[in-house]
């Protein structure tokens, strides 16, 4: 097994505290690590901060910014909202750090959405996990708080575990390759995140188990994060440039994990997802009503001359023509 060595954390005790304080659990301060500890606060962070790519789109300077300091005050100190995986990651490494968790950043490439169970159709390593481990625990445990996936807990990587996500969803690991990897090996060199499809809400094509996303163990540093998220920040053909996402995973009363409230670039409504289905919740037609729905929805906070900085970028609600969905078309060969 490998062991991951302590590593101090660029949060202090006071923001950890006001952390805790933002997340609804400040009795954590007293908890010592553990599994159950853990999964407690990741689901606190998973419901209470939200995914979002906004600060590209309603900002003048048009960057997620990742540093750590910037991440924690736009979430913990102005509560205006959340950010992307790197931000999410960045935020809680360094407050499980502060907990006495041990950890570090991994990065990861996600399949293409669609696609029968054996096509892997990797991206760009652009998306970031953590690994973390727990004192007197020598497992290895990944963690995924800024995807639509719903992993929703600390997983851990052994080859044929399987566990449950958000709403009963399956997931399991395996070792892979990747397809164009000149390397080969027996047991891969990379491990492999799958998921049933019986359970996929985008409703892929085929039964079985299907690769989600690819990782290796590989650890990364703060800069490494900050060129990754760079890179990600300057990418016209990302995802991230085309639209607004926007997500937050919700509790029911009992306080497990039940569904997520999803805002996408190629919509003008916001969706309650769950395993019963789909349900608008919130719908609108411009991009005043964007904003409102944001804030209603996600806690996201923007003025009204934030829609200054979205015009004329192809994020933008269109207008569309008579007879033309021109909102749409703009994702027409995403």
């Amino acid at each position: 097994m490998v062991r991951i060595n302590p590593t101090p954390s660029y949060y202090s005790d006071e923001e950890l505290v006001a952390y805790l304080l933002h997340i609804g659990l400040p009795s954590a301060i007293n908890d010592k690590p553990s599994l159950d500890n853990a999964e407690s606060l990741i689901l606190h962070h998973m419901t209470t901060i939200p995914f979002d790519n906004t600060e590209m789109h309603y900002t003048a300077s048009g960057f997620l910014d990742t540093d750590p300091q910037v991440v924690y005050t736009r979430i913990v100190k102005e509560k205006k909202g959340g950010t992307h995986c790197h931000g999410h990651h960045c935020l809680l490494l360094g407050m499980l750090l502060k907990l006495g968790y041990r950890g570090y950043f991994m990065m990861a490439r996600m399949n293409g959405p669609r696609g029968p169970p054996e096509l892997v159709k990797l991206g760009n390593l652009d998306h970031q996990i953590l690994s973390i481990q727990i004192p007197g625990d020598e497992g290895m445990y990944l963690v995924d708080i800024g995807n639509a996936l719903g992993v929703a807990r600390p997983a851990r990587l052994a080859v044929g575990f399987e566990f449950e996500g958000i709403a009963g969803k399956k997931y399991r690991f395996a070792r892979a390759c990747h397809p164009d990897s000149p390397l080969s090996g027996e047991d891969g060199e990379e491990w492999a995140l799958m998921a049933n499809m019986e359970f996929d809400w985008k409703r892929v094509s085929g039964t079985g188990w299907r690769t989600v996303m690819q990782f290796s163990t590989q650890p990364y540093f703060l800069q490494d994060v900050m060129n990754f998220n760079w890179l990600v920040n300057h990418n016209p053909k990302g995802p991230l440039h085309k639209g607004i996402f926007a997500q937050l995973f919700t509790r029911n009363e009992d306080g497990a994990l039940v569904g997520q409230r999803n805002l996408f670039p190629w919509s003008r409504d916001v969706v309650l997802r769950t395993a019963a289905g789909l349900k608008v919740v919130q719908e609108f037609s411009d991009e005043e009503g964007r904003i409102a729905a944001l804030k209603d929805q996600f806690g996201i906070v923007y003025p009204p001359d934030a829609m200054a900085y979205i015009s004329g970028r192809p994020s933008a609600i269109k207008i569309a023509e008579p007879g033309k969905d021109g909102y749409n078309a703009v994702f027409s060969a995403v």
